[in-house]
């Protein structure tokens, strides 16, 4: 018997602007909605950017 381990999905951050993606069981969740990082979960609220260098427009 073989057992084949399924990759997670992999879906594109809710925050307009990133480019990142997040897997399906991401821990950044606002309501339905999936992120990857707390900054974009919570709106960027001091402009920082959801990761250093990742090159995305959400902040600010």
């Amino acid at each position: 018997m073989t057992t084949t381990l399924e990759k997670p999905a992999t879906l594109q951050c809710a925050c307009p602007g990133c480019h990142c993606t997040v897997q399906a069981d991401s821990p950044f969740r606002n309501v339905t909605l999936l992120f990857c990082s707390e900054v974009c979960a919570k709106g960027h609220p001091n402009g920082e950017p959801c990761h250093a260098g990742c090159g995305c427009e959400c902040h600010g």
